[in-house]
C-alpha cells in the first residue's frame, strides 16, 4: 500500500485491482459454485421429460437451494476455496447472492399464476449476481457468463417453445461448464500475471 493510500481513507485504484485479483486466483474463481450450477440446471433439463410444468416450476425452485451446498461441498475436490478464502471485496459478491433472494416472491407468483415463465424467471434471476462476483474477482470470464446467458436464455425461450423445460436448462448447464472452463483458464492466466 503507498504512503498516499495509508494517509487516504480511499484505496487506490491499482490496489483494489491487485486485491481482486489476488483473491480471484486464492479462490481459484469460486469454481465449484458453476460446476455445482451446471450440476442443477442438467438436473433440471431431465426431469423436464417427465415432469409435468407446475411439478417441474416447483421442483426447479426448491431444488435450486442445492446449489449453495453442493458448490461447498465441491471446494476441497475442485481446489476452490472460495468460502474460506478472506477478502475486503468478498462481502459484496455474499451481498449480491443474497440480493438475487429477493426475487422469491416473483419466481412464486410465476409457479403459481404462470408456471410456463418460471424457468425464464429463474435462468435470468439467477445470473444477477455474475455481474457482481465479476467485479470481485476482475473477472471477464464471470461478466461473459451473465451476458451470454441471458441473450441464450431469451432466445431459447422463443425461438423453441416445446424446449423450454429440456433444452433451455441444458443450455444453461452449458453455459456454467463454459464459465467454469472459462473461470479456470483465466485464475490460471491470472495467477501468472501476478507472479511475473
Amino acid at each position: 500500500m503507498t504512503d498516499q493510500t495509508a494517509s487516504s481513507p480511499y484505496i487506490a485504484q491499482a490496489d483494489l485491482l491487485a486485491e481482486r485479483r489476488r483473491f480471484f486466483v486464492a479462490a481459484r474463481g469460486g469454481l465449484s459454485l458453476p460446476v455445482a450450477g451446471a450440476v442443477y440446471w442438467a438436473f433440471l433439463g431431465v426431469m423436464g421429460f417427465s415432469l409435468e410444468l407446475n411439478n417441474w416450476a416447483l421442483v426447479a425452485a426448491f431444488g435450486s437451494g442445492m446449489i449453495f451446498p453442493l458448490g461447498l461441498l465441491l471446494q476441497k475436490p475442485l481446489r476452490s476455496p472460495f468460502m474460506t478464502e478472506k477478502s475486503p471485496v468478498s462481502g459484496v459478491a455474499l451481498q449480491a447472492i443474497i440480493a438475487i433472494n429477493f426475487l422469491w416472491p416473483l419466481h412464486f407468483v410465476f409457479i403459481s399464476v404462470a408456471p410456463e415463465y418460471t424457468v425464464l424467471s429463474l435462468a435470468i434471476g439467477m445470473t444477477l449476481h455474475w455481474l457482481v462476483i465479476g467485479w470481485s474477482y476482475a473477472s471477464k470470464a464471470c461478466v461473459i457468463h451473465a451476458y451470454a446467458r441471458m441473450v441464450a436464455v431469451i432466445g431459447v425461450f422463443f425461438l423453441f417453445p416445446e424446449g423450454r423445460l429440456t433444452v433451455l436448462p441444458f443450455t444453461v448447464s452449458a453455459l456454467y461448464i463454459l464459465a467454469a472452463i472459462g473461470i479456470g483458464l483465466e485464475v490460471a492466466w491470472t495467477r501468472r500475471r501476478i507472479s511475473a
